[in-house]
């Protein structure tokens, strides 16, 4: 029965020694590699929730400065537009202007050419009623006087 004790001693020590040790050692290493996987696991959920959040976030973000930009784009196309309306309307009243300019010279010019015209043909039949010559200065003053006579009748605002 001793020596069955000691070959039972013997066998466990072996054993302990050679089979428990390795396997135990086996066995931690594994649990390790278990409870790291298992952090890591959580980890990456954890990360990956991040990034979802971050990317809800980017893409709020996106949302707001999309809107921020049609909103300026509208504004600068309501500006353009604006800016287009005021030029049309600026070169419309040059147009209305340079057209009422032109317009007031040939009117002067005609009024002119129809005051020359006018006396020559009061000297003309200032000459067929008195039949005979006036003297420069008394033409030229009975032109100024038929034309004076002719603004008095506001024969001007008539053209």
């Amino acid at each position: 029965m001793i020596a069955q004790a000691v070959n039972f001693v013997i066998v466990m020590f072996v054993l302990w020694k050679f089979a428990y040790k390795p396997i135990l050692h086996i066995m931690r290493e594994r649990t390790s590699t278990i409870e790291k996987g298992l952090e890591d696991a959580k980890k990456a959920e954890e990360d990956l929730a991040r990034a979802k959040e971050e990317e809800d976030k980017i893409i709020k973000e996106a949302r707001s400065e999309s809107q921020i930009i049609l909103d300026k784009a509208g504004k600068d196309a309501d500006g353009l537009k604006n800016e287009k309306i005021e030029q049309t309307k600026n070169e419309s009243e040059k147009i209305i202007t340079d057209a009422k300019t032109q317009i007031r010279n040939e009117r002067e010019k005609m009024l002119d050419e129809l005051r020359g015209e006018l006396g020559e043909l009061v000297v003309l039949a200032s000459d067929k009623i008195t039949r005979k010559k006036i003297s420069p200065e008394a033409n030229e003053q009975l032109i100024n006087d038929v034309l004076e006579d002719l603004q008095k009748k506001d024969i001007e605002k008539a053209w």
